[in-house]
């Protein structure tokens, strides 16, 4: 039989440890498949995915930007992507390709420590899941810059997680009272600008949780600023571990071993630093 072939959509998805993740759990579990990064423009995205699932892709994870623009090309939603309109996973099943999202759960699963009140920034694809699948346990507090559509964004994360979007200038107010802050924009992938500075993170607990949901290199901008005012903070390589184990596990139907994932990716970015 033919080696499976899983794949990422992304653009830019050359940086992406999701390779290096995968075809680790799949030679762990003996499953023969094997996993790339395409990196795809953003005007190609429908005739790339429609080109790999004409060759026999049988699955795939989808990264900014397209977690949004994949829906249009999709033949069918679960009911939690449909919710976030957005996707980070899609399944082929007898033919149909179906649009998932893995990205709260996956998020949720993988923090060092539960967390009561929690300030999450941004309201894009990521962050709409961490909202959707926040435990019932948790107090959200949501914050945007204020924009032309601030209004519209405020409706959707009512209507997802029944509460309030917080203009970000107001973020002081509750800073103090927060165990886990967490940037969801992609503002300091590909800057030096952080979305809080560490003065303003001088203001909070000191256990707070510091979670950015990207990943670079080099500690992101918005981890430095935390680090800086003596908070722990981590990047998103525990969400990126946690909403692939879900992934593979939807197209596989097995649970891959956690473990390998996390050192396929992990002694390499230490590497890196």
């Amino acid at each position: 039989m033919a080696t499976t072939r899983y794949g990422l959509l992304g653009y830019p998805a050359r940086h992406s440890k999701s390779p290096a993740m995968h075809n680790a759990a799949f030679k762990q579990a003996g499953i023969d498949a094997q996993y790339d990064a395409y990196e795809v423009a953003p005007n190609a995205l429908a005739a790339t995915f429609k080109s790999l699932v004409a060759s026999g892709v049988a699955g795939f994870n989808v990264t900014m930007p397209f977690k949004e623009a994949i829906m249009l090309y999709l033949d069918d939603l679960t009911p939690l992507a449909r919710r976030l309109s957005a996707v980070n996973t899609v399944v082929i099943r007898d033919g149909k390709t179906i649009g998932d999202s893995t990205d709260g759960a996956g998020f949720w699963r993988t923090l060092r420590e539960p967390a009561d009140q929690v300030i999450l920034i941004g309201t894009g694809g990521a962050a709409r899941a961490i909202m959707a699948t926040a435990p019932k346990s948790v107090t959200l507090h949501v914050f945007n810059r204020q924009s032309d559509r601030f209004p519209e964004k405020a409706a959707m994360v009512n209507d997802l997680a029944g509460v309030e979007l917080h203009d970000l200038a107001e973020i002081g107010l509750y800073l103090p009272y927060a165990d886990l802050i967490v940037n969801a924009t992609n503002v300091g992938m590909q800057s030096d600008i952080s979305i809080l500075s560490t003065e303003q993170f001088y203001e909070t607990q000191p256990d707070v949780q510091v979670v950015d949901i990207i990943y670079k290199k080099e500690p992101t901008p918005f981890m430095a600023a935390a680090r800086a005012a003596g908070r722990q903070a981590d990047d998103g390589l525990a969400m990126l571990i946690g909403q692939g184990a879900l992934s593979f596990e939807q197209w596989t139907g097995q649970l891959p071993d956690i473990n390998v994932m996390k050192q396929a990716i992990m002694p390499a970015e230490e590497g890196e630093k």
